[in-house]
């Protein structure tokens, strides 16, 4: 077990980007506990929004947890922790959630793990299964073992896509200082009239403005 949850780890960190590593848990985590379907839910001021999943499924369960304010990622997201069920139809802590997931979607069991790492909270990982009673203690215990894994990747993954576009808004930034210099030599203006310039090809052209900056680096003018 330790083994494949290290090897699960080495998988999530290779993914790279956010919505990759998001799509790489839900895949991964249906493999870990024999689920049928998985997903990454965001609690939002208007309900919950699914992030990835690895079918339609998931998406009809959120809507349905939103319209009762009933279910496991509502009470995760209060209590901080992990709720599993495998009888949803006679589940005495959802009443309406869990008998309407039954009778539309066919899932009888689920387990809801909140994602975070310290304080900072990232999601919701669920897993379903159509057959009553699919996650045993065991499950639980790997699922909440693969849910800290998969919140330290999604975190990862965000820094590295915040750092990624922090290096490509200096760049950018630093093309078009270029590209005013140029003009305000060019054409014989200050800096304001050269930004300018520059502002106005990229809104007659519907182009951005680093892509005129980066003509007139190349080019030496509009």
């Amino acid at each position: 077990m330790a083994r494949e949850l290290a090897e699960l780890a080495q998988a999530l960190q290779a993914e790279g980007g956010r919505q990759g590593t998001l799509q790489t848990v839900c895949e991964l985590a249906v493999k870990v506990i024999v689920a049928d379907h998985a997903s990454i839910t965001v609690r939002t001021q208007s309900g919950f929004r699914t992030v990835a999943t690895t079918s339609d499924l998931p998406e009809v369960v959120s809507q349905i947890q939103c319209e009762t304010g009933e279910g496991p990622c509502v009470d995760a997201a209060d209590e901080h922790a992990t709720w599993v069920t495998g009888d949803l139809a006679a589940e005495a802590c959802w009443p309406e959630f869990g008998a309407r997931v039954a009778r539309h979607a066919g899932v009888h069991s689920m387990l809801s793990n909140r994602l975070f790492v310290r304080d900072n909270e990232v999601g919701f990982l669920n897993a379903f299964a159509h057959r009553p009673h699919a996650f045993g203690e065991s499950a639980v215990a790997i699922f909440g073992v693969f849910a800290a894994h998969a919140a330290v990747a999604l975190l990862a993954a965000e820094e590295q896509e915040r750092a990624d576009n922090l290096e490509i808004a200096l760049h950018n930034s630093r093309r078009i200082g270029t590209a005013i210099g140029i003009l305000m030599h060019a054409r014989r203006v200050d800096e304001a009239a050269a930004f300018d310039l520059l502002r106005r090809q990229s809104q007659d052209t519907n182009r951005k403005l680093s892509a005129i900056a980066e003509d007139v680096v190349r080019t030496g003018g509009l």
